[in-house]
């Protein structure tokens, strides 16, 4: 074959397509309810055997391959997860495979034929240019163009030769992509047997994590990685566990054992950062980064690492940098697109923002989340109407979900209509919606709006109930108590939440004002100058206290506080001043 390879007449690009695409299937992901998860490539062998990358495949519980004549059932055979390579057999898909070379020199044409962006099997050509070392062996470097949706497709050489596997893991930037060598398939089904043990412990995991048994998944994960140290997937799942465990520390600790393992693989250390961050270690986080760029220029997603660090250390500017650079890299980085979004978001340029939303949903139209976010994008625009014609575009399986009934709650909310607004949330509960406390919430402000009280406070009830260490809860439900009748009650809350957080200036102006409308002024009015000694630019506050010291014969204190409150905004000092001083006669100077 190496010599037919070698022998064989150069095609032009449309031959080499003519040629070879009828050898790569398009490769689907299911899950165990027959859900697309996942799309990438398969290129055909002898025998109804196929080979693709095991990677996108570990998503999934059932496979689909389609060449030209339909659509087949596929099922693995053998996994080589080291090179992540996996052979499947798809009954009925018996054909003639391919030629296959060795690598040619660098500077040769080559083409990868895939499924990109699950488009459909394609072609791009580019060059080679040159075969990489690699801790786990050889890779051929390439520059055709490839997307996510390439894994599993052909790398062939000028003749329509096949002389690698596209292996999308690996790319490494715009134009540095990489291939596993042809000669490896031979392999697969012998290094498959010989690493059985680690497979059935692999699969173990993989059940456990699935069903989220965090427990059981971090005993096994710990003793795969006690017994075998240089393991990069007992790691991995070490790091898996301790997420679902919320151990922060053990997650990080875990995901830099398996880059010293990997450090070829700067998906690793892209893992490490992303922990880093959520563990709220920017500084940390921007040292990982670094290192990752200097050591990966090209590599899209390090730079976006980079971003969310320089924007966790409140250095915007060259964190928008670092996202259009990934961008710039790879056109098709979706989190570098929500970083610009996010920070367009931040400084209050919504246009931008919603741009961004608009053309990730074009891009990724069988995603809904760019959709909700452009939802909520409008939504900070003060274009609710925007907002609910977006809903009403998504495709009809999503219309029932329950995300999308709590995102139309918000919206009709936005829009003033309570009625329907509360019956969004109650249909999204009825869906499950996870967030069950949001849900209760805005039935709870519907309520509160349509003035029915004891609804309002019996829905924000639960939404504190479903969130009892969120305070952000408690608030609404106060201001329910207190406008429905029950203002002891109210008080009662506010205070625990002036306790809690006496540093802040709006759990003393709720309690000074409760306390007022119980007519209670005396000790109304040290709680109001205490919130206004932590944030004195609060007219409206000043104005009840002015009244109070009024009310209460304090004239003097009164004609202070007037005084005060005329240096920081005149238009309510006169408010203040025809509400509260001129009746009692007093003088202004």
């Amino acid at each position: 074959m190496s010599l037919l390879g070698a022998t064989a007449e150069a095609l032009s690009p449309p031959e080499v397509f003519e040629s070879v695409a009828p050898l790569v299937a398009v490769l689907d992901v299911l899950d165990g309810d027959g859900r697309l998860v996942g799309r990438s490539s398969a290129t055909r062998l002898a025998g109804g055997r196929f080979v693709s990358a095991c990677e996108v495949l570990e998503s999934g519980s059932a496979y689909a391959l389609t060449l030209a004549a339909g659509s087949l059932p596929g099922r693995i055979v053998a996994r080589d997860r080291e090179r992540n390579l996996c052979l499947l057999e798809a009954a009925g898909a018996e054909g003639a495979a391919g030629r296959r070379a060795p690598p040619p020199a660098p500077g040769s044409r080559v083409f990868a034929v895939s499924n990109a962006a699950g488009l459909g099997v394609g072609i791009s050509e580019g060059v080679l240019s040159g075969v990489r070392h690699f801790p786990g062996g050889d890779y051929i470097q390439f520059t055709a163009p490839i997307s996510p949706g390439s894994e599993g497709g052909a790398l062939v050489d000028a003749t329509g030769a096949l002389i690698g596997i596209v292996d999308y893991r690996r790319r490494d930037g715009q134009n540095v992509n990489f291939a596993s060598l042809a000669a490896w398939i031979d392999e697969i089904e012998a290094r498959s047997a010989a690493a059985a043990d680690q497979l059935q412990r692999f699969d173990e995991a993989t059940t456990l994590s699935r069903a989220s048994r965090w427990a059981e998944l971090d005993t096994l994960a710990s003793g795969w990685a006690r017994k075998e140290p240089g393991n990069g997937d007992a790691w991995g799942f070490v790091g898996i566990a301790a997420r679902g465990l919320k151990q922060r520390e053990r997650e990080q600790e875990a995901w830099r054992s398996m880059w010293r393992i990997h450090p070829d693989r700067p998906a690793v250390g892209v893992s490490l950062g992303a922990a880093l961050l959520e563990a709220g270690k920017p500084k940390e986080a921007l040292e990982v980064a670094r290192s990752l760029v200097l050591a990966h220029q090209e590599f899209a997603p390090a730079h976006w690492v980079l971003g969310q660090s320089l924007r966790g250390l409140g250095q915007f500017q060259e964190a928008e940098a670092a996202y259009r650079r990934a961008l710039e890299l790879d056109p098709l980085q979706i989190s570098a697109y929500q970083g610009l979004a996010e920070l367009a978001g931040q400084r209050g340029d919504h246009l931008t923002q919603i741009s961004l939303w608009s053309r990730l949903a074009g891009l990724y139209p069988e995603q809904l989340w760019p959709r909700y976010a452009l939802v909520q994008a409008y939504l900070a625009a003060g274009k609710p109407e925007r907002a609910h014609a977006v809903l009403a575009r998504l495709p009809e399986a999503a219309k029932d979900s329950a995300v999308t009934w709590y995102w139309r709650g918000v919206v009709e909310s936005r829009l003033a209509r309570p009625e329907a607004a509360a019956d969004a949330f109650r249909a999204a509960l009825a869906r499950r919606f996870p967030e069950v406390g949001w849900c209760w919430l805005g039935i709870g402000l519907a309520m509160a709006e349509m003035r029915r009280f004891p609804e309002a406070i019996g829905a924000l009830e639960a939404a504190r109930e479903a969130n009892p260490d969120e305070d952000s809860f408690a608030y609404p439900l106060g201001g329910a108590l207190k406008e429905g009748g029950r203002p002891v009650e109210a008080l009662a809350l506010f205070e625990k939440l002036a306790a809690k957080a006496p540093g802040e200036a709006r759990n003393w102006q709720l309690v000074g004002g409760t306390l007022t409308a119980l007519d209670r002024r005396a000790e109304a009015i040290p709680a109001l100058e205490r919130s206004l000694q932590i944030k004195a630019n609060q007219p409206e506050v000043w104005r009840v206290l002015i009244e109070s010291l009024q009310i209460l014969a304090r004239r003097a204190d009164a004609m202070n506080a007037w005084q005060r409150l005329r240096a920081i905004d005149e238009k309510a000092a006169d408010q203040a001043w025809t509400e509260s001083m001129l009746p009692a006669g007093e003088a202004r100077r």
